[in-house]
């Protein structure tokens, strides 16, 4: 929160000037009223200056980060300082979002190294809870278990709302920086090989996102040992409707507007 506040004073900064500068533009040198206002906020800019204040630097935006922490090279390195030795093979997650703006997150890593070592319960939680989430910021109901070769990661989150019947999923939009200042959070990408989103029960898809959509799921694909593999769009919000809703188009608009009018209050 400090480093968009420093943001937006930098922000301010940057306003103040164009201001003062149109002032002194704009109005009459021989204009006292004129020379007044171009004198406090020059004033102003020189105490900030002084302070120290508006001089703080900006960071740039955040690198993307997974949907799936535990498919990336985040649960090697986790697993490394827990002095275990683990290889990945291929990853899937599956998001099952329900209408209640909850969703059960199901990861399946396969292990080529490290299984043995990961059969310790304590061992693999604790392991599994060092591995951050972009989309969500408190798991709840946190399960792991090794079935066979397979690393199996489940929990639930809430990743979504309802507006006005609609279920909208915007856990994928990310914070930005304040206006003319860089900086905010980083966009999502899958992590995992293959991302799954299913629609709730009878819900289903309002138009394509990902690489393929139909009614009830949307898929992305990725490379869990590249970085950033995948693309998600940014800051989009996923959409579905009652599987028996009529002119779901006007729905989600209406749905999208409510949620703009609410964010103003």
């Amino acid at each position: 929160m400090r480093a968009y506040a420093k943001r937006s004073i930098v922000a301010i900064r940057t306003i103040l000037e164009i201001v003062a500068l149109g002032t002194l533009v704009m109005v009459p040198l021989s204009s006292d009223e004129g020379r007044s206002i171009a004198s406090l906020l020059l004033l102003t800019l020189v105490v900030m200056s002084a302070t120290g204040v508006a001089s703080v630097p900006v960071t740039a935006r955040a690198p993307p980060e997974p949907v799936c922490g535990v498919c990336t090279q985040a649960l090697n390195q986790a697993a490394e300082d827990h002095e275990v030795n683990l290889e990945r093979g291929t990853s899937k997650m599956i998001v099952q979002v329900h209408s209640n703006g909850t969703a059960t997150f199901t990861a399946r890593v396969s292990l080529t190294q490290g299984t043995d070592q990961l059969r310790n319960a304590t061992l693999r939680r604790a392991i599994v809870r060092d591995v951050s989430y972009i989309v969500a910021e408190e798991r709840r109901d946190l399960h792991t278990r090794i079935n066979k070769t397979t690393l199996v990661v489940r929990y639930r989150a809430v990743v979504a709302h309802q507006s006005l019947g609609v279920v909208r999923f915007d856990a994928f939009k990310t914070t930005g920086a304040p206006p003319l200042a860089s900086g905010g959070e980083g966009p999502p990408y899958p992590g995992a090989d293959t991302l799954v989103m299913r629609a709730p029960a009878d819900y289903r898809v309002h138009n394509g996102y990902g690489d393929s959509t139909n009614d009830t799921a949307i898929t992305w694909y990725g490379d869990s040992h590249e970085q950033y593999a995948g693309h998600i769009e940014d800051d989009v919000v996923i959409s579905f409707v009652p599987t028996d809703a009529t002119v779901p188009a006007i729905r989600v608009r209406h749905a999208a507007l409510f949620d703009w009018f609410k964010s103003l209050i």
